[in-house]
């Protein structure tokens, strides 16, 4: 009795592993012609193919059939023109056809392929300005900012004052965040006066309409102080008694005049900045919601909120963040109250971040320009 030797398990197994990896091989290229020609383009292929086979298999059972029963040559080696005129038509007439039909489809297919490698280059290229122009405002932006640290640390206070020991003027300098301090403490103090003035023309008001019995407060001496009251501030007590809101646009515009050369080309930088942050935004925007519209992107709704929207202004809102890292709490306070008689600037600060102080509540500024500013 022959036994017959056992096929090794490990041969099996080995043969298993290869038809899977061949399996996995055709389910990639599959998969990968798919993502190059996608499954029209892949149907279009299939047919082209059919179509060169039947073309070659048509040719090839019509010469074998031919040539067990027709001669081309006879008589002399003389061709049988009619005979081969027959055989071009079919030949031309059937395969030729079937063949042109194939390759039209692969021509429409090489221009379907071109036509989509064409558009990734151009996604491309969209992407690399794109990363290119973002490059570049950065590097403008970085450079602004730059270029805003140095105006605030050559921003300077001229301060001149007579030595009795030498008898001569000297004239000594404060800069930086000293020369910022220096006027915030100036507006402090002014709107401390303000506020102390204010106390005064309410006594002075009260004697000249004699509802008080404060025999400081004569009528003529009531009537200057608020003459020199309405010189001082240009505005008259009546105005601001009415209108308490004007209180700190009055006190700023003191502090302003009296520092205008340090703080007009200071808060100028501040809102160019700004303005070039703001502009590229929304520039950035109006491109995202044009696609949109056209149909290129499909927006992407989360909480009823376009989530690339919300990316461009939360990196745009960073970009305005990086200017207020660059200024201090003094600083800061001085732009709050700059922001009240400029609207244009006040725009712009209130677009990215909203400044709260404890110092005084701000109503909204209805001053128009610098020329009403003067005028109050």
């Amino acid at each position: 009795m022959e036994i017959s030797e056992p096929v090794p398990i490990y041969s099996s197994c080995a043969q298993a592993e290869k038809n899977d990896d061949l399996i996995q091989y055709l389910i990639f290229k599959f998969r990968k012609t798919k993502e190059k020609y996608g499954l029209f383009g892949i149907s279009l292929l299939i047919i082209s193919v059919i179509s060169i086979i039947v073309g070659i298999y048509i040719s090839y059972v019509f010469f074998s059939k031919i040539s067990t029963s027709v001669r081309l040559i006879e008589n002399g080696e003389k061709i049988n023109e009619q005979l081969t005129g027959v055989i071009g038509d079919f030949v031309g007439g059937i395969v030729g056809t079937i063949w042109s039909f194939a390759g039209v489809i692969l021509f429409f297919l090489a221009l379907r392929l071109q036509s989509r490698e064409l558009s990734l280059q151009l996604e491309e290229l969209k992407d690399t300005r794109e990363v290119f122009q973002s490059q570049q405002f950065e590097n403008t932006l970085f450079n602004l900012l730059k270029n805003h640290n140095e105006i605030r640390l050559n921003t300077e206070i001229k301060h001149k004052s007579f030595n009795s020991s030498t008898q001569s003027n000297e004239t000594t300098y404060t800069r930086g965040n000293a020369a910022f301090e220096e006027i915030k403490d100036f507006f402090i103090e002014e709107k401390s006066n303000l506020e102390d003035n204010l106390k005064k023309s309410k006594k002075a008001e009260e004697s000249i309409n004699e509802t008080t019995e404060d025999k400081y407060w004569t009528k003529d001496r009531s009537e200057k102080f608020l003459e020199k009251f309405e010189k001082h501030y240009t505005i008259t007590y009546d105005k601001l008694k009415h209108k308490p809101e004007l209180n700190s646009k009055v006190v700023f515009k003191l502090t302003y005049s009296n520092f205008n050369s340090q703080l007009s080309h200071y808060f100028r930088n501040i809102y160019h900045i700004l303005l070039y942050i703001r502009e590229n935004e929304e520039s950035e925007l109006s491109s995202i919601l044009v696609s949109e519209m056209r149909g290129k992107k499909i927006g992407i709704y989360i909480n009823k909120e376009n989530v690339e929207v919300s990316r461009i202004k939360n990196k745009y809102k960073k970009y305005s963040q990086f200017l207020q890292a660059q200024m201090s709490n003094t600083e800061l306070l001085l732009l709050f109250y700059n922001a009240l008689f400029f609207p244009k600037a006040k725009k712009l600060v209130q677009y990215y971040d909203q400044y709260q102080d404890n110092f005084e509540l701000i109503p909204k500024s209805s001053l128009k320009s610098r020329d009403e500013i003067m005028e109050i």
